[in-house]
């Protein structure tokens, strides 16, 4: 586990995003479409950071959105990006974490959940979320997945370091059905979702990173990090990315 220096360090560097990970408003909103919901329906965000995707879910439904993060800095500016839009009345930003959330069993309609889940592991969330759905709900999640096999050896080692329980496609399909869920459908995110809506902003503020922190090896070393992190998906996103996957139970 990464240690609370480097957090904070990740923290500041990712202050101000408009996204914390790769996402787009159009992925989201093609995932949406392909759920049948009620007119009103009870949406709950988890690990929702700043909400980009809980706005967008917000503006396209007449739904109450329950968003969840363990970050108050985060939580705070969901609240004042949703008040800015004139949604503050629907979106309720709520401190929780995923692996205990506090609410009774069938208390949404959707459960929504873009590049979280692997902080529990795919299983795992889908089976701890399921019974807060009411019958014939959806779980829609975006996930990091292989697209491709044998990837190269640098590539192959940082995911086994830093995900090491990511899976192809193809399997995270066949393990939601063997627990019991209907899988609606499942798509990649574009490129653009990483390297204009998260990577782009993300490497505009290195270079000040790094002049704020001159001389501090353990913040050079995340800069480090980020930029290589960068670098891989520029050299081998055809092998990897993050899917949605649209669930019904």
């Amino acid at each position: 586990m990464e240690g609370d220096r480097t957090i904070e360090l990740l923290v500041e560097l990712h202050a101000g995003l408009a996204r914390l990970g790769p996402g787009d408003d159009e992925s989201t909103l093609r995932a949406l479409r392909l759920t049948e919901l009620p007119p009103q329906p009870r949406i709950l965000d988890i690990g929702c950071g700043t909400g980009a995707q809980t706005l967008t879910l917000a503006a396209n439904t007449d739904g109450r959105i329950t968003a969840t993060d363990l970050v108050p800095g985060v939580l705070a500016a969901l609240e004042e990006r949703a008040a800015a839009r004139g949604l503050a009345s629907r979106v309720t930003p709520h401190a929780a974490d995923m692996r205990s959330l506090p609410f009774e069993g069938g208390s949404f309609d959707l459960l929504w959940s873009e590049g979280a889940v692997y902080i529990m592991g795919f299983d795992a969330g889908l089976a701890a979320w399921r019974p807060l759905l009411t019958p014939g709900g959806y779980l829609v999640v975006s996930e990091a997945s292989w697209f491709r096999p044998d990837p190269p050896r640098e590539l192959a080692d940082f995911w086994a370091q830093g995900y090491p329980g990511m899976r192809s496609v193809e399997a995270n399909i066949a393990a939601a059905e063997a627990s019991g869920w209907v899988v609606v459908g499942t798509f990649p995110l574009p490129d653009a979702s990483w390297t204009r809506e998260y990577y782009g902003p993300l490497r505009e503020r290195l270079d000040a990173f790094r002049a704020r922190h001159a001389g501090d090896a353990e913040a050079l070393r995340v800069a480090e990090e980020t930029a290589a992190e960068i670098a891989l998906f520029e050299c081998y996103s055809d092998y990897y990315g993050y899917a949605f996957y649209v669930l019904r139970s």
